[in-house]
């Protein structure tokens, strides 16, 4: 995502290219940064569904094994739930590589550019506020996909299905 002229943005492509793999012109200075900011909006929203439907599906006894072999493969899968879905499933640490610390600072903005661009956000506040509690309990430093045991586990539930014996 890269905003600005676009004789500047054609002058800087070739540099872009060296380090990234898709380059999408957004429009002028300053809109790659809204637009990051929206898509970080959609991810760390779709964290705290999953982190919600997960918790709540336990819950009713049902395992995140169940929940991902509805999911996945149908039209709600794509590569955000994939590498999410990495660390409920596979416990790996490293699938996603985004600070809970770092949603809260992306929803906070976000709020901020709302409020200034007079648009009413309840689902912003609703995810920056999910994020908020992570942080205040300790989990700041965790990675995002993180969130679905910090719910679980307020929540009074376990999302790691014990090993068999």
């Amino acid at each position: 995502m890269v905003g600005g002229a676009a004789e500047v943005v054609a002058r800087a492509r070739p540099v872009l290219e060296a380090f990234a793999a898709r380059i999408v012109h957004t429009g002028p200075t300053g809109s790659g940064h809204t637009m990051k900011l929206l898509n970080n909006f959609v991810s760390m929203g779709y964290s705290a569904i999953y982190s919600e439907a997960l918790t709540l599906g336990a819950k009713a006894g049902l395992t995140p094994q169940v929940f991902n072999s509805v999911i996945s493969g149908s039209r709600m899968d794509c590569g955000f739930y994939q590498a999410f879905f990495d660390f409920v499933l596979n416990r790996n640490e490293n699938a996603q590589r985004f600070a809970i610390a770092n949603a809260l600072k992306d929803m906070t903005y976000l709020a901020s550019f709302a409020q200034a661009a007079g648009i009413a956000n309840p689902v912003g506040a609703v995810v920056r506020n999910g994020f908020a509690t992570a942080v205040a309990t300790g989990h700041g430093e965790k990675f995002v996909p993180a969130l679905s045991d910090i719910v679980a586990e307020l929540n009074g539930v376990s999302l790691v299905v014990p090993a068999a014996e």
